[in-house]
């Protein structure tokens, strides 16, 4: 299906892919509404500024490849498993992310506000200004992430792991950290936030 290495505004709507995997591929604006990748390995490829409104991605397996900016709504991500993916600015607005599975990357100001996270295990994952609101993190290990300046409203951590993880200019109130386990240096960032000082 894919003859060329590079594609630029061109629309793949509804396209049924039928490779085992792509390598190496550019995609800028493309359009992959309601397309079909499942069970696909996507080896080195981008995506920039793509629309994947409800596209089948379920068990998709993603290495080294970058999703920037892109439109992830409505889609279906069942299983789908990103290792040392760049999701920068990717929107996944009332996407089905059951079991997905996240190994380190880079998903800075990426929206995944509402998702369901709970009990699931993520390091080395850059989350820096994204969109996490109401995201349920209860009971998950979450070891060596960066939060910094993420929007943690109404977000949940209760019995998590965090510790090893960075949590400098985000809002610790706005979230329900009960019985989460931290480190020294979060438990002077928690207590400033509730007006303490940290005297050793």
């Amino acid at each position: 299906m894919f003859i060329e290495k590079e594609y630029r505004n061109v629309d793949f709507s509804e396209a049924q892919i039928e490779e085992e995997s792509l390598s190496g591929l550019r995609f800028e604006n493309c359009r992959f509404r309601e397309a079909d990748f499942s069970g696909i390995l996507l080896e080195n490829c981008r995506f920039d500024g793509c629309d994947f409104t409800a596209a089948e991605l379920n068990a998709i397996t993603a290495r080294r490849s970058a999703f920037l900016n892109c439109r992830f709504r409505f889609a279906n991500c069942f299983a789908a498993e990103f290792h040392d993916c760049k999701m920068t600015g990717s929107v996944f607005d009332e996407a089905n992310c059951t079991a997905i599975q996240i190994e380190s990357g880079d998903w800075s100001f990426a929206v995944l506000s509402d998702m369901d996270f709970h009990k699931r295990e993520f390091s080395d994952i850059n989350f820096t200004e994204a969109d996490l609101s109401r995201v349920n993190f209860d009971k998950a290990v979450l070891r060596n992430c960066n939060f910094s300046g993420a929007n943690l409203n109404g977000a949940t951590f209760r019995q998590a792991d965090l510790r090893g993880s960075r949590l400098d200019r985000v809002n610790l109130l706005e979230a329900d950290f009960s019985k989460a386990k931290i480190d020294l240096d979060q438990a002077i960032l928690f207590a400033s936030a509730l007006g303490a000082v940290y005297t050793p």
